[in-house]
């Protein structure tokens, strides 16, 4: 699922998502998904306390596992 209500920028798109992390933030969440220097990070909680980054082979590498998990 994406936020509808803000369309997607060049390099930033807000993605709803369900976080079940230790039982203290169970539901929704935000995650920031981003291009910075040329990387991919994604930011959980829009908190930049854990932020994944993926540089391009790791990214397309990704993309090819969702595609597969969504069939």
């Amino acid at each position: 699922m994406t936020n509808g209500d803000e369309p997607p920028t060049k390099n930033r798109k807000v993605i709803h998502a369900a976080c079940t992390c230790r039982g203290v933030a169970n539901g929704f969440t935000n995650v920031v998904v981003s291009k910075r220097d040329g990387k991919i990070e994604l930011d959980p909680h829009v908190t930049g306390a854990c932020v994944l980054t993926f540089d391009e082979d790791e990214a397309c590498g990704l993309r090819d596992l969702l595609i597969v998990l969504l069939g």
